[in-house]
Parts: structure tokens; sequence; C-alpha cells
């Protein structure tokens, strides 16, 4: 295992790092999702930027917080699109590589308008991984915290290496098990994954024993984002089960992302986890009452007032 060289500093430049896909989201809500051969009119129709990480730092952003992105887009019309929406979130940009031989990355996304469930399309056939030589170190060196998706496992891993070295706790974000994910694991501090990741790693049914179970690989903490049933997490200190909140469900697109970006929030804060977990449930809530991942991202004041 890596080890730091100095604690988690208070004097870094950026709350958060983050390194990984970044996507332009192209969302239809629609009646019912559609059968072979048919044909339906979207209900409402978003473009947005996507993608876990650079979701969860606009979450950041729109928090008032210094974060900066670290992902590979064409630097085409929609790389455009994807930078200057991550600018207007307060991200800094200025690590992103944008490759004249490529497409950016594109999802496209069907919602059910009756529960907010979704069906996602990844479009990457024109997009090759972030390669460790195009990261940018000095951002890396400047991060409290490092937020990674483990999708390009050997930038994930040179970045999970140069932060930690510097101080900086690893946040890994897991949706799916991945392949090589195990080579990430020992760099992790704040492992927070999907259900489906945790039912896949541990082969454990029970969300309980799957937290405690994961936690026995030297994390600080262990979350499982179970998406209408809240979410539990494991420490060191035992374990707890938080509820969701109730709200009016337009679409859930990135509600795992956006829990990602409070969880920063309020480890930044230095929050005991209970009420880390709390607030990021919360946060995930509020998003979903909006179309997209984006444009449902609520102010520090609506969480605020939401949880009073």
């Amino acid at each position: 295992m890596v080890q730091t060289v100095r604690s988690n500093s208070l004097n870094k430049k950026y709350l958060a790092v983050g390194v990984g896909l970044c996507a332009l989201d192209y969302i239809c809500i629609i009646k019912k999702f559609p059968h072979p051969d048919e044909k339906h009119n979207a209900e409402v129709f978003s473009r947005q930027g996507g993608g876990p990480v650079p979701t969860a730092l606009c979450v950041l952003g729109n928090f008032g917080e210094k974060t900066t992105f670290i992902g590979k887009c064409g630097n085409d019309s929609e790389g455009k699109i994807i930078e200057n929406e991550l600018n207007r979130f307060g991200v800094d940009t200025r690590g992103m590589v944008f490759d004249d031989h490529c497409h950016s990355p594109q999802a496209f996304i069907w919602v059910d308008s009756k529960s907010g469930a979704r069906s996602v399309v990844l479009n990457r056939t024109n997009t090759p991984d972030l390669q460790p030589e195009e990261l940018n170190k000095n951002m890396l060196q400047s991060c409290r915290y490092l937020l990674i998706d483990g999708r390009e496992i050997e930038a994930s891993l040179a970045a999970a290496k140069i932060a930690k070295l510097s101080g900086a706790e690893i946040i890994l974000d897991a949706g799916s098990l991945r392949k090589n994910i195990h080579e990430l694991l020992p760099l992790v501090d704040h492992l927070v994954v999907s259900k489906n990741f945790a039912d896949k790693f541990t082969e454990e049914s029970k969300q309980e024993k799957a937290a405690l179970n994961l936690l026995k690989n030297g994390f600080k903490s262990v979350v499982i984002t179970l998406g209408a049933d809240g979410a539990v997490c494991a420490t060191d200190n035992g374990f707890f089960h938080q509820e969701a909140f109730v709200v009016d469900v337009v679409d859930t697109t990135g509600a795992g992302d956006v829990f990602h970006g409070a969880f920063i929030y309020g480890l930044g804060r230095g929050w005991d986890m209970q009420k880390v977990v709390r607030f990021s449930c919360a946060t995930a809530a509020l998003k979903c009452r909006y179309i997209g991942g984006r444009t449902g991202i609520p102010s520090l004041d609506d969480v605020v007032r939401f949880l009073v």
C-alpha cells in the first residue's frame, strides 16, 4: 500500500480533483421503454454534461468549493459544450485533454416518466483512454481528495499514487465491478459503491455483511448506495443505514454522482460519517426532482433547508 507523505492538509489549492469519464448526455423522458421495432415520442428532452466524476465536482463547485477535472474528450463541438458547462459550475478544466483525433463520449438515456428509472447507452467507440502521461501532476499534488471512477485503470492508478503521496485521500466511485479494479483498492481510503458492485464483489446479499466485508480491506469508510432504499455505511465505529428522502421523482440520472459530490463536501467539513451520509442522501434526492444529472443539482442552502 502506498504511504502518504503528510496528512490531508487544509491548505491545498483544491478540495477535490477528479479523474474519470466525461460525456455529453442526451436524455429523453418517455412514457414507457420501447420494445423492439417500436417508436415513441419524447415527452421532455435535455442535453447536458454527464459522467460520475465531473458531475460530483459540479456539486462541489455549486457549493462554493474549488475543484478541478482531469479527463479526455474530443476537440469537437461536444467537447466544448462539456468544458463550458463545467466552467459554469466553477470546475477548473485546465487539466482536461482535448484530442484532435477522437470524438467526445456520448450517453443516450431513456427515462421512464412514471418511476424516474432510466436506461443508458454509452458511446465511447472513438474515445481512447486517458493515459498516465496525460495527467496534470501539479493538480493531483494540490488536492485534499481525489475522486476516481476506475474506468481508465492505468490513469486511475497513476493519479491515485501521485495524490496519495501528496497527502490526499482517495475516493473510489464504483458503479460496476470492472476488470482490474482490485489493483486500485489498496490505494482507496473511502469506497462508495453501488449495490450492484457490492453484491458481485462480496457475493453477499445482505448489505450489512457486504459493507463490513468490504471494510476488512482497510478502507476508512465503505458506503453502499441503494437508490430508493437510501444507503448503508460501515466504519471502524460500526454500521448504520440511512433511509432515502421522499421527493417527487422526475429522473434518477446522476443521483449517485451527486451523492459523491455531497459526500466529499461532508468529509471536507470534518463531519461524522452519519451526518455525511445523511447530507449526501438528501442532496441526491433533491437532484431527482429534475431531468439530468446537472440541472437538478441543488444549492447548499436548498439542502440545508430541506434537512431542517
